[in-house]
């Protein structure tokens, strides 16, 4: 008797926890913005590009710029929260290099300008990408 009742409470407590979660998922913000799909293909094309002519710091800045957005799909936080966006993530990607660059600029005693120059390419590769 005691089996058969547990079993009941058991199968119950699953199918609500699965309606719970369907009825969390159509709450779900729709889809990723529509200039995602296009960026990240070309963010994937230019990577394979990179790739190929043994370009290795853009191949690098590329793959981690993947990498974050992987990272970041797979850790969202809370099933209601949005797709991160490739476009946000080169727009900080851009934002944080800039900042690097200018502190790199006016470092003491001395400016590291090579470095700031590094940060500056890669502001530039991000901004190729960046939809127009």
């Amino acid at each position: 008797m005691f089996a058969s009742v547990a079993s009941r409470v058991t199968r119950r407590a699953f199918h609500v926890g699965r309606v719970l979660s369907k009825e969390a998922q159509a709450r779900a913000p729709t889809g990723p913005n529509p200039l995602d799909e296009p960026t990240l293909a070309l963010v994937k094309q230019h990577w394979k590009q990179a790739r190929l002519a043994k370009d290795t710091d853009r191949a690098t800045l590329l793959g981690g710029i993947l990498t974050d957005l992987q990272y970041a799909q797979k850790t969202k936080a809370q099933p209601n929260q949005k797709p991160p966006s490739i476009i946000k993530m080169l727009q900080k990607g851009i934002k944080k290099r800039t900042d690097a660059a200018k502190v790199f600029r006016h470092a003491k005693p001395e400016p590291r300008v090579d470095l700031a120059e590094k940060e500056e390419r890669e502001i530039a590769i991000l901004q190729e990408l960046l939809p127009k």
